[in-house]
């Protein structure tokens, strides 16, 4: 009976759940300026004008020498795309259609044959129109005119009696980056950025489906499913929730629609939970959603779904505030680092770049990714990605870097945007915390913006008054009533880093080294509950460099300049190498060079940050990746290429390290483990010198707890000897006598060539009493 009952599903299944019926309009378009007299030229989408222009041999690529300083004329063109195209026999022009766009960038009125059905204003929006009655049977035509988002910008900002704050970007709903960054060109690009396509609409559509966890114990999880359904009908609903491994029947309901938005909940006996890379396993259950509408099969989906629950704490201390990740209940120290968009031009960025990404995070010990405000909306194949390779995900709100604002219409276009994104990308495990914003409350604070509206009466007001309801009420709510089990943060930071509670309280932006010329031992001195943004720059690979040199040797000094986005980025980085005794003799040494000062800049930082747990709970470093082809603080350049920095960080981001610094001529050791449960460790520590005699060691048993550095031992050694720059500490941690992590420190600043040849190498911290 079991096995008629089988096939019977199976063949209801085959019968009715079908695809949505579509017809894509990607691939070949026409474009030219708007209502120019100039032909059309041939055009791609999904694309950009400034990706057309370069095919067409309009402009030279880009990213080569200092094209990109000789393009702004673009950016304040309009341009006019269109398709000719004629409806499949499939399609009837009596059928209910839909046009969708995935993505318009970002200013555009589109016209079927001739008829305008959209206005679009938002670069982060999905666009739908009912077009039916505007279809033929014959030849139709799709047309998109493209304003200048720059002028926008100009226009909108006219209407004020004063600018905002902060950068242009904030008047228009378009990628921050695209303006211009310290590591990235400016481009403001236009564009049909992602799919575009018919499509029938069907009488009952679900959608937006997300199976999460309520609690979760050793005996039992509560999950909630939501979902969004869409349609007109009267006949009996039903809804199922089966285990595609064990057959076994979650939830099995009838359903009685009053809106569009609806939930259920469900409980599962004894879960086996996910957990982040390095704390566990990453089990993901398949769970098999069935939706029918009396007995016709209309929705039929397999969930990979962790359990889990992940909350962010923040709370009042003996030291100040918190700011740590409680996940399945327990303390996660996080290990990762920011990320940027991996092109510039975001409709390049095929699925397996993203995924790249999360493997290089992956490979290199992460739990944590930040996807930074200032970039675009993760795609789902990034976000699954993360969930398989168990990198918990905080996702910044696209606002960075400007008070932003906050008239009805601009909240509610917001408030459109943060709905869609909200349910999108609620279904994915990986989805740890949605933040607000990228250092608008700093900028506030910190960043004489207030200083600016002073010639204005009420204005300063005014604009906090907008910064609160869109940070503090719009977003917050939104994130409540769709996605109650994840945590909202409003500001990253919480306080600048030049303020004292930088360090007690929240998380923290440090950039007093590089910003403020600090020197590296400062991360020492200035450690925060949580630090998600500090870095320093390095060149990347020499492979890389050659991709924006367009002869067959090394770039000249203008390719160099036009690919560093610092205004001192250069004397910044000459600075250091010479605070380090490091004085290259050509560019392949600089490259080199600069390398190794940003890798002694990040050894500093991660090890006095995870020595410091569980005050400090997390270190997420600026940045993973690049755009393009640049000098930045990237610790895996544009063309994937790991520079020193990043086998640094693998090794840093290990589950147990050791570390040490210098007080005086005391060798102090001291050693964290993040793993869940107790570690029987090893730690050795040796003083040699270049000729491989030894002059001290220490040797340690003990065990470490989760997420609590202790200090291991001191070993004291001759002043004479910490002044020499031919002597090193060579520090061994064995866990089940295995060696897990070695590294090597040396006790100037003017480290003996032979002793860069080892590997990991970085000088030791140096801690006056």
């Amino acid at each position: 009976m079991k096995k008629a009952i089988s096939v019977l599903v199976l063949w209801v299944m085959a019968f009715a759940a079908l695809p949505q019926q579509e017809f894509p309009l990607n691939g070949q378009w026409q474009f030219r300026r708007t209502n120019s007299s100039d032909g059309w030229l041939p055009a791609t989408v999904p694309g950009a004008v400034h990706t057309d222009l370069h095919s067409n041999g309009m402009i030279g690529n880009p990213y080569l020498g200092c094209n990109n300083m000789h393009l702004a004329w673009i950016d304040s063109t309009d341009w006019e795309y269109r398709k000719i195209f004629a409806l499949p026999k499939t399609f009837s022009t009596t059928m209910d259609v839909e046009l969708v766009f995935e993505g318009i960038d970002t200013y555009a009125d589109v016209y079927l044959n001739g008829v305008k059905v959209l206005t679009a204003d938002n670069m982060f929006r999905r666009w739908v129109v009912p077009c039916s009655k505007f279809l033929r049977k014959g030849q139709n035509e799709l047309r998109v005119v493209f304003r200048s988002a720059v002028r926008m910008v100009d226009s909108i900002a006219g209407r004020g009696s004063y600018r905002l704050p902060g950068g242009e970007w904030a008047y228009v709903r378009k990628a921050a980056y695209h303006f211009g960054w310290d590591w990235g060109p400016r481009f403001v690009t236009c564009g049909i950025w992602k799919p575009v396509y018919f499509r029938v609409v069907p009488k009952v559509r679900v959608s937006n489906l997300s199976i999460s966890t309520i609690s979760v114990s050793n005996q039992k999880a509560l999950m909630a499913i939501d979902f969004d359904i869409d349609g007109d009908t009267k006949a009996p609903m039903r809804l199922t929730v089966t285990d595609v491994h064990t057959d076994k029947i979650y939830l099995d309901t009838a359903m009685q629609f009053k809106s569009h938005e609806v939930g259920a909940r469900f409980y599962i006996d004894n879960p086996k939970l996910w957990w982040p890379n390095g704390m566990g396993e990453q089990y993901l259950n398949r769970f098999r959603v069935q939706f029918f509408e009396d007995r016709k099969l209309i929705y039929d989906k397999v969930h990979d779904v962790g359990i889990r629950t992940v909350r962010l704490i923040s709370e009042p201390d003996s030291s100040g505030q918190s700011f740590y990740f409680l996940v399945n209940g327990l303390p996660m120290f996080a290990k990762g680092a920011n990320l940027i968009p991996p092109d510039f031009f975001v409709h390049s960025i095929a699925d397996s770049v993203w995924v790249q990404k999360v493997d290089f995070a992956a490979q290199s010990n992460f739990n944590m990714l930040r996807v930074w405000g200032g970039g675009v909306y993760a795609p789902d194949a990034f976000m699954e990605e993360c969930t398989r390779k168990g990198i918990l995900v905080w996702h910044d709100f696209m606002f960075a870097c400007s008070m932003y604002p906050y008239s009805s219409a601009f909240l509610a276009n917001v408030k459109e945007e943060a709905v869609e994104q909200v349910k999108r990308l609620r279904k994915h495990t990986s989805l740890g915390l949605w933040c607000g914003n990228n250092e608008v409350d700093e900028g506030w604070h910190n960043w004489g913006w207030q200083k600016q509206l002073s010639e204005y009466t009420g204005a300063a007001d005014s604009v906090w008054n907008g910064y609160v309801q869109l940070f503090h009420h719009l977003l917050p709510e939104v994130v409540k009533r769709y996605d109650s089990t994840r945590s909202y943060w409003p500001s990253s930071p919480m306080f600048g880093w030049g303020r004292a509670e930088s360090t007690t309280h929240g998380d923290s932006h440090y950039w007093g080294v590089w910003w403020g010329r600090e020197p590296f031992e400062r991360y020492a001195q200035r450690i925060p509950r949580f630090m998600s943004e500090y870095g320093f720059q390095g060149a990347p690979s020499e492979e890389t460099l050659r991709m924006f040199n367009d002869r067959n040797n090394l770039p000249d000094s203008a390719q160099l300049l036009c690919h560093q986005k610092h205004p001192v980025g250069y004397q910044t980085i000459n600075e250091y190498m010479e605070r380090e005794g490091l004085k290259p003799n050509d560019l392949l040494e600089w490259m080199d060079y600069s390398q190794l000062v940003q890798a002694q800049g990040y050894a500093h930082a991660i090890e006095a940050h995870r020595l410091a747990s569980p005050y400090c709970m997390g270190t997420l470093y600026w940045q993973l990746n690049d755009c393009w082809p640049v000098v930045s603080w990237s610790g895996i350049d544009y063309a994937g290429m790991w520079k020193r920095v990043q086998h640094y960080v693998q090794n840093l981001y290990k589950p147990v390290i050791a570390g040490a610094h210098l007080e005086d001529t005391l060798v102090v050791v001291k050693a964290v483990s993040d793993s869940i449960k107790p570690i029987q460790a090893s730690i050795s520590a040796r003083v040699f010198d270049i000729n491989g005699n030894e002059l001290n060691q220490l040797n340690r048993n003990l065990t470490l707890q989760p997420n609590v550095a202790v200090e291991v031992g001191t070993m004291p050694l001759a002043n004479e000897l910490v002044v020499r720059n031919d002597i090193y500490l060579k520090l061994t941690v064995s866990i089940d006598n295995e060696t897990r992590i070695e590294s090597v420190y040396y006790f100037t600043r003017s480290p003996h060539k032979d002793i860069l040849g080892m590997g990991m190498v970085q000088r030791i911290r140096e801690i006056k009493r």
